[in-house]
This record gives structure tokens, sequence and C-alpha cells, in this order.
């Protein structure tokens, strides 16, 4: 486990990874020279890349809270705003990050398509001092104190949930007079409970304090975070797929590999995603173990193709990476219009392989959008050629995000 400075850092370093996953987190990456640090995490999933600096700074009190509030505010929030616009500018100038021990992390994406998120985390302010999130010259400073980035790190832990909600909190605080009472979490039960996304056309809010506790405690919420649980099968399975497919040359090469261009895919799926392909890719496995299926091919709500496929415990690491390549491409016919086709392949459950356990990774994608006539022709046969999703048995799953259940109040 990377350690921080401070147990401040170590807390949002941990948030972080848990929720990006450590691969895409950083904690005191390096900055201009050895002994000057970067910020304190940064998580980089191309385009994003999320500047994170935490101040932990103890309230002390006098008998002028004006002067006391501002003395926090420039420790906690303006120094972090100072070394945020630090890190950019020199992030703007660098390819990779370089991490704390001095040795080259992941390529940054390129300039030209880079999102960058500025988030200052200032702890010590016990919901006393007021704080906010602004704009200075066109840049936006996300400001959170210690309990809301650990819940909106909770509830959208997926680097897609995440940064999609600091982008419309960016356009919405933009074009929105806001005075929130209260945490961020109470902004953050507007998203939510608006569909992922704020109330457009509207000139001035109030937030009450209450809104987090009361979405929270709705019990399709609840049932929310029960039915998720089977999405971090997904996540489980990112991890293994990271920790023994790569190595650091291949991860960090100037091209990126196969592997690194579907781990990108798979990572970018959001919770809801993850729920629906963690549980298929979960049901899949049981059916594999019992000998009734050895390859599934699903569409995911973000328009990808996955192909699961269980390797015969006699197949050489050959045979079953080109098996799976054969299979992927088989998909096309059933899903035309998904234009990613990931395949992932495993060995089945329970059974020992003669040539040894491994983990594969197809990645297929059509250039703009349009499968050439090669990548038709070759579909068509593998299918006809080896049978492949030739009859397959479809099926079609529902699921809402936020199950209704019984003892919901439809009121």
């Amino acid at each position: 486990m990377a350690e921080a400075v401070n147990n401040s850092e170590q807390f949002v370093y941990d948030m972080c990874s848990k929720s990006f996953l450590s691969l895409w987190s950083y904690i005191n990456p390096q900055g201009k020279t050895s002994d000057k640090e970067l910020c304190d995490v940064l998580v980089v999933c191309d385009p994003h890349v999320i500047v994170i600096s935490v101040k932990d700074i103890q309230l002390k009190k006098t008998d002028n809270p004006s002067v006391d509030w501002k003395r926090w505010q420039r420790k906690a929030i303006e120094a972090s705003i100072k070394q945020i616009k630090g890190a950019i500018r020199w992030l703007d100038q660098s390819e990779y990050v370089i991490q704390k021990d001095g040795s080259q992390g992941l390529k940054l994406p390129l300039q030209g398509e880079r999102i960058y998120h500025r988030i200052a985390v200032a702890f010590g302010g016990k919901r006393e001092v007021p704080i906010s999130s602004h704009a200075e010259e066109d840049e936006f400073f996300h400001v959170l104190d210690e309990q809301s980035v650990f819940l909106l790190l909770r509830h959208l832990d997926t680097i897609s949930d995440f940064a999609n909600y600091l982008i419309n909190k960016e356009a919405f605080l933009f074009n929105t007079s806001t005075i929130i009472n209260g945490g961020e979490e109470n902004l953050l039960a507007i998203y939510l409970h608006n569909g992922r996304q704020f109330p457009s056309e509207v000139g001035m809010m109030i937030l009450e304090d209450d809104l987090w506790e009361g979405i929270s405690n709705k019990p399709e919420f609840k049932a929310k975070l029960q039915r998720d649980t089977a999405s971090y099968v997904w996540d489980r399975l990112i991890q293994i797929l990271c920790q023994g497919g790569f190595n650091g040359e291949d991860w960090l090469g100037p091209d990126m590999s196969e592997s690194e261009l579907a781990i990108r895919v798979l990572v970018k799926e959001n919770r809801f995603s993850r729920r629906m392909l963690g549980g298929a890719f979960n049901d899949f496995l049981e059916l594999s173990k019992m000998g009734q299926l050895s390859s599934r091919c699903v569409q995911s709500i973000s328009g990808v193709g996955y192909v699961f496929f269980a390797y015969d415990s006699d197949s050489t690491l050959e045979e079953r990476k080109s098996e799976l390549c054969a299979r992927c491409y088989a998909s096309l016919c059933q899903f035309q219009e998904c234009f990613t086709v990931i395949g992932i392949g495993v060995n089945v459950p329970g059974q020992k392989p003669r040539h040894g356990y491994s983990s594969d990774l197809v990645f297929l994608q059509a250039q703009n959008n349009q499968w050439s006539e090669e990548d038709v022709r070759q579909a068509q046969h593998y299918r006809d050629k080896f049978g492949f999703f030739k009859n397959p048995n479809k099926t079609h799953c529902h699921e809402d995000e936020y199950p209704v259940t019984e003892n919901t109040d439809n009121t």
C-alpha cells in the first residue's frame, strides 16, 4: 500500500484507490524536482486528470470568529488552490506521471484532450467555517471537507460516475446562484434524485441541510446499495487482469497495448453498468463450472460488447487466445451496433489447466463507428465454420438502478 505524509492524505488516497483502483491513483507524485511534491493525490484515467490537494488545519478559535475563519480558509483552502494551480502548470509540460519514488507512472492523456478536475479537500473546519466551490479565471475548484469527500467517493465510486458529477456540477454552478446549507452531500442528493443531472433553467437554488439524509434513507436508495454488491465482481476482475496482465514496460510503452486499451474500457463502465456486467460474469462462471456454458456475449448499457470465454483445460495458451479472438469476431453477427468488443478469457473455476493458468484480453474496435468488410467477413467465417454464437439463446435483462421495494412509499 502506498503511504502518504499524513493521515488526511492517506484517507483521501485510500478512498481514491478504492474508487478508481490503485493503478490509476498516485499519492504524493513528484513535481519539478525529486524533493518537490506535485500534489497530494493524482488520479489519471484518459481523458481525466484529477488533481487533489489535502490540507488538515485545525480551526483555532478566538473571540473573533471572522478572523479565525479567514486564517483557516487561507491555510486550508487558498494554499490548496495555489498548489493545484502549480501542479497543473507542471503537468501541462509533462507526458508522464512521476511517482513518489521517482519511477515513471502512467502516460498522461494527450494535451489537447485532457480534462482537469481541481479538488481542494479541507480538513479541520468542523463545518463551522463556510466553504464553497468556485471559479477563478475560468478554472473551477471543487472545495470539499472530509465528510463530503467521503460521501462523494463512496457513492460515485467509478471514474465515469465521479467525473460526470464534477462536470455537471461545474456547469450548474456557473449558471445558477446556489446556497448550500450543510455539506456538499446535499448537492449530491439533488443530482442523484434528479436522474444524475442538475435542474436546468434555474436562476437560483437554496439547498436545505436535510436533503442527503432524506434521500439516503429512502428504501429504494438502500436497495440500490444492496444490489450494487454484484458490481464489485467487475472491480475485482479489473484488478486481477491488471495484476496478471501487465509489466511496467508493456503498460507504460509509447503505444498502448491491446490489453491496456481493453482495461480502459472496463474501467469506464459506471457503477450501474458494472452491476449488470458483474452479475452476468458471475453467472457465467457458475455455469461454466457446471459444464453448461463455455462462452457468453453480453451487450453493456454503455454500448460495448463483451465476450466471456472459459478455456478448455487441455488447450494451450496460443489456442486459448486464438479462440477468444475468433469468438469476439463471431459476436459481431449478434451485436452489429457494438463498435467496441472486449474478449475476456479465464480458466474454468475448479479445473487445473494442463498448460497453466492465464487470463486474456482481446480488444476489437471499429474505425469511425463502422466495421469494415473484412471485419464482417471474418465474423461470418468464425460463426459459420465453428458455430460460435450461431444460434444463441437470447435473453433481455431489465434492471432498475433504484429498485422499488414492497415497503417503498410511492405517494
